[in-house]
Formats: structure tokens, sequence, C-alpha cells
């Protein structure tokens, strides 16, 4: 059984549906989801096997929605027998659905859920090894400034709904032509020396909702020349 399955069979009121619902690609097809608005199952499961790899003691997530993604990596955490989530959502019924499912799932000794406005959420001491970023488009570029400093050397940071060309192309948005960075915005010049200076590492996975992703280099790297 895979995690997908066995989120189906802890939680009778999830529905598999077709990515292809959704998004309007070809392959789409090829991949699912239980929703419109969280990860796709398939990045889910991704991201269980890359908790179970990185066996870290915190992991971060920015955009509840229906706890799809807490769900997956709260599992991935209680088979490692260690690490906690903090995942956040500021929509209250929203975020109550959530926290139904977790206690559902029985997760909730790895998943702590806030109900609030991601900009007001302190992590303290916290640092995470891996973040995933996945509120509205227009506030994740910020979320990402805002959390680096809290992201481990050697961690990771993903940006879900975002393809390779990071929100870059320019749109045709309903009554705005050629709307340029539309919804993202420009991407902010402290990423971008992040990545000039080898900071941080960008790379991405072709996804149909997209997902890019952003290694935080450690100082035991082996150094290219």
């Amino acid at each position: 059984m895979n995690t997908t399955d066995l989120l189906l069979s802890l939680d009778p009121t999830l529905k598999l549906h077709s990515e292809s619902e959704w998004v309007g690609v070809e392959e789409a097809k090829l991949y699912s989801a239980f929703n419109s608005g969280g990860i796709e199952c398939e990045t889910g499961e991704f991201l269980y096997g890359f908790v179970r790899l990185l066996k870290p003691e915190w992991v971060l997530e920015t955009g509840t929605h229906y706890a799809t993604g807490a769900s997956y990596m709260g599992m991935a955490l209680k088979d490692n027998g260690k690490g906690k989530l903090d995942t956040i959502e500021f929509l209250r019924p929203i975020h109550e659905h959530a926290v139904e499912r977790i206690h559902r799932m029985g997760l909730q000794n790895q998943v702590n859920l806030y109900c609030k406005d991601v900009k007001d959420f302190d992590p303290g001491e916290k640092k995470y090894k891996l973040i995933l970023l996945d509120t509205e488009p227009q506030t994740r570029f910020a979320e990402f400034i805002k959390f680096y400093d809290y992201l481990e050397e050697g961690g990771f940071i993903f940006i879900h709904d975002l393809h390779r060309h990071l929100g870059q192309e320019v749109k045709d948005v309903p009554g705005i032509p050629n709307q340029p960075y539309w919804p993202w915005g420009e991407i902010p010049g402290e990423i971008v020396s992040l990545v000039k200076y080898e900071e941080i590492r960008p790379f991405h996975f072709a996804t149909p909702r997209g997902l890019a992703g952003f290694y935080k280099t450690h100082p035991s790297d082996y150094k290219w020349i």
C-alpha cells in the first residue's frame, strides 16, 4: 500500500481525482489530487519520501489548506519516529477542516496547526530542514525571504505551483493584457543575490502545477571550480 492509498484508508472523506480535472495539459492525466487547492498526490508522495530521507527535527508549511501536504509529511515524521511539522493557515473554516483531518489521521503529535497570517508567525529558535511554501502566489517570495534565515544549512525550500519560469513570464490577465510576472510579482533582489552568490541553488520538477526547489548550500559541500 502506497502513502496515497493509506491516506484514503485513514480518511474516508477523501476522494481521488484526476489532475486533468483542474489542469488543462496532457501530462496532467498522469497525476492525481484530492482537490484543486492542495498539492498533487505525487507531490505528496515525493514529500513523504523526502522527509523520510532527511529525518528533520522541524518542517514548516505555509498554506495548510485541507492538510493534504501536512498529512503526507506528518505520516513521514511519524514513520521516522521523530520530528514536528508547523503548518499555517489563515482562513478559520479551512483551518478547522485541517485540524479534523489531522486528528482523523492520528497525526496530532506530529503536526502543529496554526490559524494566523503567515507574516505574524514567529518560529522562535527553530531551524527547519524543509520548508514548503503553498499560500497565495503573490506572497510566497516574501515568505521565502522571511523564513530563509530559519532554514538549516543543507536544507530545502519548495514553492508549489511555480514552474521553471519562476512566474516571470508575461501573461494576458482578463482586462489587463501583457501583464508581467502576474500573480507572483518580480523575483526580489534578495533571492536573486542568494542565487548569484551560490548561497542557494534552484531546481525544478515539471509537475502539472509546478514545484520549484531551492537548496541552501552547506559549508562542507564540495567546491566546484
